[in-house]
Protein backbone atom coordinates (compact mmCIF):
# COMPACT_ATOMS: atom_id res chain seq x y z
CA UNK A 1 0.00 0.00 0.00
CA UNK A 2 3.14 1.89 0.42
CA UNK A 3 4.67 1.56 -2.49
CA UNK A 4 1.52 2.78 -4.32
CA UNK A 5 0.59 5.86 -2.29
CA UNK A 6 4.49 6.62 -3.36
CA UNK A 7 4.16 5.49 -6.74
CA UNK A 8 1.46 8.04 -7.49
CA UNK A 9 2.27 10.88 -5.11
CA UNK A 10 5.64 11.00 -7.41
CA UNK A 11 3.18 10.71 -10.83
CA UNK A 12 1.46 13.37 -9.38
CA UNK A 13 4.68 15.32 -8.73
CA UNK A 14 6.06 14.83 -13.03
CA UNK A 15 2.56 15.71 -13.90
CA UNK A 16 2.65 18.66 -12.43
CA UNK A 17 5.92 19.62 -13.83
CA UNK A 18 4.93 18.83 -17.62
CA UNK A 19 1.64 21.31 -16.71
CA UNK A 20 4.02 23.95 -15.43
CA UNK A 21 6.37 23.32 -19.30
CA UNK A 22 3.61 23.37 -20.98
CA UNK A 23 2.31 26.23 -19.55
CA UNK A 24 5.25 27.96 -20.69
CA UNK A 25 5.10 31.33 -23.04
CA UNK A 26 6.20 30.27 -26.40
CA UNK A 27 8.49 32.25 -28.02
CA UNK A 28 10.07 32.75 -31.18
CA UNK A 29 13.71 33.58 -29.56
CA UNK A 30 13.58 37.14 -29.69
CA UNK A 31 14.41 38.73 -26.11
CA UNK A 32 11.77 39.98 -24.40
CA UNK A 33 11.75 43.22 -25.12
CA UNK A 34 8.54 45.41 -24.73
CA UNK A 35 7.33 48.10 -27.00
CA UNK A 36 7.78 52.10 -25.64
CA UNK A 37 8.19 54.96 -27.17
CA UNK A 38 10.72 55.02 -29.60
CA UNK A 39 13.93 57.40 -29.48
CA UNK A 40 16.71 57.52 -31.75
CA UNK A 41 20.30 57.72 -30.50
CA UNK A 42 21.93 57.15 -33.77
CA UNK A 43 22.10 55.16 -36.84
CA UNK A 44 25.17 54.06 -38.81
CA UNK A 45 26.15 54.61 -41.73
CA UNK A 46 23.68 57.58 -42.40
CA UNK A 47 23.22 56.40 -45.93
CA UNK A 48 23.68 52.94 -47.50
CA UNK A 49 22.94 50.96 -50.61
CA UNK A 50 20.63 47.72 -50.56
CA UNK A 51 21.69 45.08 -48.95
CA UNK A 52 23.69 46.89 -46.02
CA UNK A 53 23.12 46.09 -42.44
CA UNK A 54 22.14 49.30 -40.83
CA UNK A 55 22.18 49.36 -36.87
CA UNK A 56 19.63 51.69 -35.13
CA UNK A 57 20.29 52.66 -31.33
CA UNK A 58 18.29 54.74 -28.66
CA UNK A 59 15.48 53.42 -26.16
CA UNK A 60 11.69 52.08 -26.49
CA UNK A 61 12.89 50.29 -29.83
CA UNK A 62 11.75 46.74 -28.46
CA UNK A 63 8.80 44.55 -30.01
CA UNK A 64 9.39 46.32 -33.73
CA UNK A 65 6.67 45.21 -36.26
CA UNK A 66 7.57 47.03 -39.32
CA UNK A 67 10.34 49.07 -41.21
CA UNK A 68 9.48 50.84 -43.88
CA UNK A 69 11.42 53.00 -46.37
CA UNK A 70 9.24 55.74 -47.39
CA UNK A 71 10.04 58.28 -50.59
CA UNK A 72 7.14 60.48 -51.76
CA UNK A 73 6.42 58.06 -54.41
CA UNK A 74 7.03 54.61 -52.94
CA UNK A 75 7.40 53.08 -50.04
CA UNK A 76 9.60 49.88 -49.61
CA UNK A 77 9.27 47.39 -46.57
CA UNK A 78 12.55 45.84 -44.92
CA UNK A 79 12.67 42.43 -43.41
CA UNK A 80 14.37 41.69 -39.93
CA UNK A 81 14.75 39.41 -37.42
CA UNK A 82 12.96 40.18 -34.57
CA UNK A 83 15.62 38.07 -32.44
CA UNK A 84 18.37 41.01 -33.34
CA UNK A 85 15.61 43.40 -31.70
CA UNK A 86 15.96 44.80 -28.18
CA UNK A 87 14.93 48.18 -26.36
CA UNK A 88 18.18 49.55 -27.07
CA UNK A 89 18.72 48.41 -30.64
CA UNK A 90 17.92 46.77 -34.06
CA UNK A 91 19.68 45.54 -36.93
CA UNK A 92 18.02 45.45 -40.28
CA UNK A 93 18.93 45.57 -43.79
CA UNK A 94 18.29 48.28 -46.48
CA UNK A 95 16.34 46.61 -48.82
CA UNK A 96 17.38 45.46 -52.43
CA UNK A 97 14.18 47.47 -54.15
CA UNK A 98 14.58 50.58 -52.11
CA UNK A 99 14.70 53.80 -54.17
CA UNK A 100 17.33 56.14 -54.31
CA UNK A 101 17.90 59.46 -52.51
CA UNK A 102 17.17 61.24 -49.32
CA UNK A 103 14.06 59.69 -47.68
CA UNK A 104 12.54 58.36 -44.52
CA UNK A 105 12.70 55.30 -42.24
CA UNK A 106 9.50 54.77 -40.36
CA UNK A 107 9.60 52.01 -37.39
CA UNK A 108 5.91 50.76 -35.62
CA UNK A 109 6.21 48.63 -32.91
CA UNK A 110 3.51 46.59 -31.52
CA UNK A 111 1.73 49.31 -30.23
CA UNK A 112 1.21 51.09 -33.00
CA UNK A 113 3.86 53.64 -32.16
CA UNK A 114 6.36 54.95 -34.88
CA UNK A 115 9.77 56.60 -35.21
CA UNK A 116 10.85 58.13 -38.47
CA UNK A 117 14.03 58.66 -39.09
CA UNK A 118 15.74 60.56 -42.12
CA UNK A 119 18.13 58.36 -44.04
CA UNK A 120 19.75 58.69 -47.47
CA UNK A 121 19.49 54.92 -49.96
CA UNK A 122 22.40 55.44 -52.74
CA UNK A 123 21.25 53.63 -55.69
CA UNK A 124 23.39 54.41 -58.27
CA UNK A 125 21.97 52.94 -61.88
CA UNK A 126 22.79 49.82 -63.10
CA UNK A 127 22.79 48.47 -66.89
CA UNK A 128 22.52 45.26 -68.20
CA UNK A 129 21.81 45.93 -71.68
CA UNK A 130 21.70 48.66 -74.41
CA UNK A 131 19.81 48.37 -77.82
CA UNK A 132 21.74 49.09 -80.25
CA UNK A 133 24.85 48.96 -79.26
CA UNK A 134 26.04 51.10 -82.10
CA UNK A 135 24.91 54.48 -82.68
CA UNK A 136 24.81 57.88 -84.67
CA UNK A 137 23.65 61.06 -83.90
CA UNK A 138 19.80 61.26 -83.17
CA UNK A 139 19.67 57.16 -82.68
CA UNK A 140 17.23 56.45 -79.93
CA UNK A 141 18.90 53.72 -77.72
CA UNK A 142 17.09 51.62 -74.93
CA UNK A 143 19.00 50.96 -71.54
CA UNK A 144 17.42 48.07 -69.65
CA UNK A 145 18.35 48.12 -66.06
CA UNK A 146 17.95 49.05 -62.21
CA UNK A 147 18.23 52.65 -60.55
CA UNK A 148 17.17 54.77 -64.14
CA UNK A 149 14.19 56.65 -62.59
CA UNK A 150 15.21 59.82 -62.10
CA UNK A 151 18.27 59.95 -64.26
CA UNK A 152 19.27 63.45 -64.48
CA UNK A 153 21.72 63.42 -66.77
CA UNK A 154 23.60 60.83 -69.46
CA UNK A 155 26.72 61.79 -71.29
CA UNK A 156 29.48 59.99 -73.44
CA UNK A 157 32.12 59.09 -70.76
CA UNK A 158 35.42 61.29 -71.54
CA UNK A 159 33.02 63.95 -73.12
CA UNK A 160 30.87 66.50 -73.04
CA UNK A 161 28.28 65.06 -75.25
CA UNK A 162 25.16 65.12 -73.45
CA UNK A 163 22.46 62.48 -74.68
CA UNK A 164 18.65 63.28 -74.56
CA UNK A 165 16.46 61.90 -72.04
CA UNK A 166 12.98 61.17 -73.66
CA UNK A 167 11.46 58.75 -70.81
CA UNK A 168 13.07 56.98 -67.42
CA UNK A 169 11.42 54.39 -65.42
CA UNK A 170 13.25 52.07 -62.61
CA UNK A 171 14.25 49.57 -65.16
CA UNK A 172 13.97 51.06 -68.40
CA UNK A 173 15.75 54.28 -70.40
CA UNK A 174 15.02 55.74 -73.72
CA UNK A 175 17.81 58.45 -74.99
CA UNK A 176 18.56 60.52 -78.51
CA UNK A 177 22.30 59.88 -78.77
CA UNK A 178 24.18 62.87 -79.37
CA UNK A 179 26.97 63.53 -82.23
CA UNK A 180 30.65 62.59 -80.61
CA UNK A 181 34.20 62.57 -81.19
CA UNK A 182 34.96 59.33 -79.94
CA UNK A 183 35.28 55.80 -81.53
CA UNK A 184 33.66 53.35 -78.66
CA UNK A 185 32.02 55.14 -75.90
CA UNK A 186 29.96 53.81 -72.70
CA UNK A 187 27.57 55.65 -71.05
CA UNK A 188 28.38 57.91 -67.55
CA UNK A 189 24.44 57.83 -66.21
CA UNK A 190 23.26 60.48 -63.38
CA UNK A 191 20.79 59.87 -60.74
CA UNK A 192 19.89 61.40 -57.41
CA UNK A 193 22.29 59.06 -56.15
CA UNK A 194 25.54 59.80 -58.17
CA UNK A 195 26.99 59.04 -61.50
CA UNK A 196 28.31 55.02 -62.71
CA UNK A 197 29.53 54.78 -66.31
CA UNK A 198 28.20 51.45 -67.52
CA UNK A 199 30.35 48.20 -68.64
CA UNK A 200 28.67 48.08 -72.02
CA UNK A 201 30.91 49.63 -74.53
CA UNK A 202 28.89 51.80 -78.01
CA UNK A 203 30.36 51.69 -81.44
CA UNK A 204 30.28 55.24 -82.97
CA UNK A 205 29.04 54.30 -86.35
CA UNK A 206 30.46 57.57 -88.35
CA UNK A 207 33.87 56.94 -86.69
CA UNK A 208 33.65 53.11 -88.17
CA UNK A 209 34.55 51.78 -91.33
CA UNK A 210 31.36 50.75 -92.53
CA UNK A 211 31.39 47.17 -94.35
CA UNK A 212 27.76 46.15 -94.76
CA UNK A 213 25.01 48.14 -92.83
CA UNK A 214 21.97 48.25 -94.57
CA UNK A 215 23.58 47.13 -97.52
CA UNK A 216 27.38 47.26 -98.60
CA UNK A 217 29.36 49.84 -97.79
CA UNK A 218 30.89 52.71 -99.87
CA UNK A 219 33.56 50.87 -101.43
CA UNK A 220 32.53 47.31 -100.73
CA UNK A 221 32.12 44.43 -102.86
CA UNK A 222 30.64 41.12 -102.41
CA UNK A 223 33.08 38.56 -103.69
CA UNK A 224 31.14 35.50 -101.78
CA UNK A 225 31.84 32.19 -102.52
CA UNK A 226 30.44 28.55 -102.51
CA UNK A 227 27.28 29.84 -100.85
CA UNK A 228 23.85 31.69 -101.83
CA UNK A 229 23.82 34.95 -100.54
CA UNK A 230 21.73 38.48 -101.16
CA UNK A 231 20.61 41.36 -99.10
CA UNK A 232 17.61 40.37 -97.17
CA UNK A 233 14.30 41.58 -95.55
CA UNK A 234 13.27 38.44 -93.63
CA UNK A 235 15.92 39.62 -90.70
CA UNK A 236 17.40 42.58 -89.42
CA UNK A 237 19.57 43.82 -86.04
CA UNK A 238 19.01 47.00 -87.37
CA UNK A 239 17.26 49.15 -89.61
CA UNK A 240 15.15 46.23 -92.31
CA UNK A 241 18.13 44.63 -94.38
CA UNK A 242 20.60 41.92 -93.48
CA UNK A 243 23.18 39.98 -95.26
CA UNK A 244 21.99 36.50 -95.87
CA UNK A 245 24.38 33.58 -96.82
CA UNK A 246 23.52 29.75 -97.04
CA UNK A 247 26.37 27.49 -95.99
CA UNK A 248 25.94 24.30 -97.72
CA UNK A 249 26.39 21.13 -95.32
CA UNK A 250 29.98 19.86 -95.78
CA UNK A 251 31.04 22.88 -98.13
CA UNK A 252 33.71 25.75 -96.93
CA UNK A 253 32.12 28.41 -98.72
CA UNK A 254 32.58 32.14 -97.34
CA UNK A 255 30.66 35.82 -96.88
CA UNK A 256 33.83 37.60 -98.66
CA UNK A 257 33.77 41.25 -98.31
CA UNK A 258 36.10 43.06 -100.49
CA UNK A 259 37.30 46.93 -100.08
CA UNK A 260 38.30 48.94 -103.05
CA UNK A 261 42.32 49.75 -101.24
CA UNK A 262 43.87 47.60 -98.93
CA UNK A 263 42.66 47.74 -95.35
CA UNK A 264 45.34 48.60 -93.14
CA UNK A 265 43.87 45.79 -90.34
CA UNK A 266 46.37 47.72 -87.37
CA UNK A 267 44.36 50.69 -87.14
CA UNK A 268 41.20 49.44 -86.16
CA UNK A 269 41.19 47.38 -82.68
CA UNK A 270 37.94 45.25 -83.30
CA UNK A 271 35.83 43.73 -86.18
CA UNK A 272 32.18 43.67 -84.73
CA UNK A 273 29.31 41.95 -86.42
CA UNK A 274 26.09 40.61 -85.57
CA UNK A 275 25.36 37.04 -86.98
CA UNK A 276 21.41 34.94 -86.19
CA UNK A 277 22.49 31.32 -86.88
CA UNK A 278 20.70 28.61 -88.50
CA UNK A 279 18.87 25.63 -87.00
CA UNK A 280 21.96 24.26 -85.56
CA UNK A 281 25.24 26.07 -84.23
CA UNK A 282 28.00 26.99 -86.88
CA UNK A 283 31.69 27.59 -86.37
CA UNK A 284 32.81 30.84 -88.77
CA UNK A 285 36.26 31.35 -89.42
CA UNK A 286 37.56 34.91 -90.17
CA UNK A 287 40.80 35.75 -91.89
CA UNK A 288 42.24 38.11 -94.42
CA UNK A 289 43.13 37.12 -97.82
CA UNK A 290 46.41 38.37 -97.96
CA UNK A 291 48.79 37.62 -97.05
CA UNK A 292 48.94 33.85 -97.24
CA UNK A 293 48.61 31.63 -94.72
CA UNK A 294 47.14 35.19 -92.85
CA UNK A 295 46.02 33.49 -89.09
CA UNK A 296 42.73 33.20 -88.63
CA UNK A 297 39.79 33.28 -85.45
CA UNK A 298 36.68 30.93 -85.21
CA UNK A 299 33.89 31.88 -83.48
CA UNK A 300 30.71 29.81 -82.94
CA UNK A 301 27.50 31.22 -84.39
CA UNK A 302 24.62 29.85 -81.84
CA UNK A 303 21.74 28.31 -83.03
CA UNK A 304 18.48 30.73 -83.92
CA UNK A 305 19.32 34.00 -82.55
CA UNK A 306 20.85 36.80 -83.22
CA UNK A 307 24.79 37.06 -81.19
CA UNK A 308 26.97 40.08 -80.91
CA UNK A 309 30.69 39.40 -82.13
CA UNK A 310 33.61 41.56 -81.31
CA UNK A 311 36.87 40.07 -82.23
CA UNK A 312 39.89 41.74 -81.37
CA UNK A 313 41.97 41.97 -84.74
CA UNK A 314 45.36 42.20 -83.02
CA UNK A 315 45.81 38.21 -84.19
CA UNK A 316 45.93 39.77 -87.81
CA UNK A 317 49.40 41.79 -87.15
CA UNK A 318 50.44 44.22 -89.34
CA UNK A 319 48.57 42.54 -92.29
CA UNK A 320 46.59 44.68 -95.28
CA UNK A 321 44.39 43.35 -97.30
CA UNK A 322 41.81 44.33 -99.56
CA UNK A 323 39.12 41.61 -98.39
CA UNK A 324 37.35 39.69 -95.12
CA UNK A 325 36.61 36.73 -95.27
CA UNK A 326 34.01 34.54 -92.95
CA UNK A 327 34.13 31.27 -93.90
CA UNK A 328 31.83 28.48 -93.02
CA UNK A 329 33.58 25.25 -91.65
CA UNK A 330 31.76 22.70 -93.42
CA UNK A 331 28.30 22.63 -91.53
CA UNK A 332 26.97 18.67 -91.40
CA UNK A 333 23.43 20.47 -93.03
CA UNK A 334 22.99 23.58 -94.91
CA UNK A 335 22.63 26.93 -92.70
CA UNK A 336 21.08 29.87 -93.19
CA UNK A 337 22.92 32.78 -91.44
CA UNK A 338 21.76 36.95 -91.23
CA UNK A 339 24.92 38.91 -90.39
CA UNK A 340 24.16 42.71 -89.86
CA UNK A 341 26.23 45.68 -88.84
CA UNK A 342 29.54 44.54 -89.86
CA UNK A 343 32.04 47.18 -88.99
CA UNK A 344 35.81 47.74 -88.38
CA UNK A 345 35.96 49.41 -85.22
CA UNK A 346 39.24 52.13 -83.64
Amino acid sequence: MKNRFSTALALAFFLSIACLVSCKKDTDGAPDSKAGNPVMAAITPGEASGGTVITLTGSGLGAMRSIVFQTANASVPATFQSNLNTESSLLFRVPDTAFGGPQNIIFTNSEGKQLTVPFKVVALPTVTSITPIEFAQDTIVTVIGNNLDGVTNVTIEGTTSTATVISSARKKLVLKMPATTVNRAKLNITNASGSRVSDIELTYLPNALQLFMEGFGTGVQDWSWANTHDVSTNAAIMGSQSLRAVFGGGSYGAVSLRYDTNIPFSQYTYLTFWAKGGSADMQLSIWPDMPSGAPTQTVTIPANVWTYFKVPLNYIGAAASQRLNLQGMAPATDQTIYFDNVLLVK
